[in-house]
């Protein structure tokens, strides 16, 4: 199969959409699929080559959010190259200008269109003070939605919700975790001493995008109280955002904010810690909570969104009262200070986390695929 995919938010770029785009289109090739990718442009990480199936168009940075980059497709170019490629598929996955061109290439070469949606804009629109756009925003995106074959959601979940706002030809394209890139196995007690732990000393860890719409003033603000009861404990903020250097320069004491990390150093960095912290109430499903808990950490997690997939109470998580500060900081207090909880969630953790590979995953998503062709196929017989 032969799969054009069209996002603006794509690698380098670091969220739960790009990863997921570089997943994907390894998965895809590895099972003999051929993939080409028409995204915005950004800079390459110092050494990095550009990814072979790229097709870049010229960008800018958004002005709410200048880690993305805002495109302007030359439609010309884009076509040109699509008709080269010869696409069964057409798969977007933003719904902005690189989402338009996609549409445009699809009706053009009529090939067969679906959609994915990652982003919650209602509570994106409460974090920036941007309520006033939803009633205009929905119009659109029940319209740019209305032109897919069918729209994939990452949890059951979220799909409910586009069904609260009229948008019904839905499936789920969940999200899975590889055993070989995450687990206990990669804890480190030399990394955990590069941050002044003691072998007893507990660290908590908050792994993901620096931004306001993951509630990390939440957890920031109340971490003195907390270390007042445990004045060895460390916070580990890894990410990267619009909010990085703020919290690299509020030099709150036990706070550490080591930017960006990768592949081993990233994997070391989750089973290093005793605690996972997700205050986030945006998320339609929590890939690095998930990560998380393949490498076997307890989470305290805000009980909204997408996590509630896969989060359960008790049993793999510590589920607290969204957007309430005392709630996350009572919860956190409980995990640091009893062991026996944080082993029983720990078990329950990677447990959950075996049980979502991506092998089927995968196969559902090629379903979906087949199914749009199919239809197309079948609307032209007719």
């Amino acid at each position: 199969m032969r799969i054009a995919l069209f996002s603006e938010v794509d690698w380098p770029m670091v969220s739960g959409v790009g990863v997921t785009r570089v997943r994907l289109v390894d998965g895809l090739q590895a099972r003999g699929h051929e993939v080409r990718v028409y995204s915005a442009s950004y800079a390459l990480p110092d050494g990095e080559a550009e990814r072979p199936e790229a097709h870049r168009s010229p960008s800018i940075p958004l002005f709410l959010y200048p880690d993305v980059q805002w495109a302007f497709p030359r439609l010309r170019d884009v076509m040109d190259d699509a008709v080269r490629f010869r696409p069964d598929v057409i798969h977007v996955a933003t719904e902005f200008s690189m989402g338009l061109a996609g549409l445009k290439v699809a009706r053009q070469l009529r090939v067969p269109l679906i959609a994915s949606a990652h982003t919650d804009y209602e509570r994106y629109a409460g974090r920036y003070g941007m309520e006033w756009l939803l009633r205009w925003g929905w119009r659109y995106l029940r319209w740019f939605y209305g032109q897919a074959g069918r729209v994939l959601c990452p949890s059951r979940i979220y799909e409910e919700h586009l069904h609260r706002r009229g948008i019904l030809h839905t499936g789920v394209w969940g999200r899975g975790v590889d055993p070989r890139e995450f687990g206990p196995r990669f804890r480190s007690e030399a990394y955990r001493a590069s941050l002044g732990l003691e072998p007893d000393d507990l660290l908590v860890s908050y792994i993901g995008r620096l931004a306001r719409e993951k509630n990390l003033d939440l957890l920031v603000d109340g971490w003195q109280e907390l270390r007042a009861r445990h004045p060895r404990a460390r916070l580990l903020l890894v990410g990267r955002g619009p909010l990085e250097e703020e919290l690299r320069r509020s030099g709150i004491p036990g706070v550490h904010v080591p930017g960006l990390m990768r592949g081993a150093a990233l994997a070391a960095a989750y089973a290093s810690s005793d605690v996972f912290a997700f205050p986030s109430t945006t998320e339609t499903f929590g890939n690095s909570l998930l990560e998380a808990m393949a490498s076997g950490l307890p989470c305290l997690v805000a009980a909204s969104g997408g996590v509630l997939e896969f989060a359960r109470h008790g049993e793999n998580a510590w589920l607290v009262a969204p957007n309430r500060r005392g709630a996350l900081l009572e919860g956190l207090g409980r995990l640091l200070d009893d062991a026996a909880l944080r082993r029983a969630l720990s078990h329950g953790a990677l447990v959950t986390a075996a049980s979502r590979g991506w092998d089927v995953i995968y196969d559902r998503l090629l379903q979906d695929y087949e199914m749009v062709i199919a239809r197309r196929r079948g609307a032209r017989a007719a």
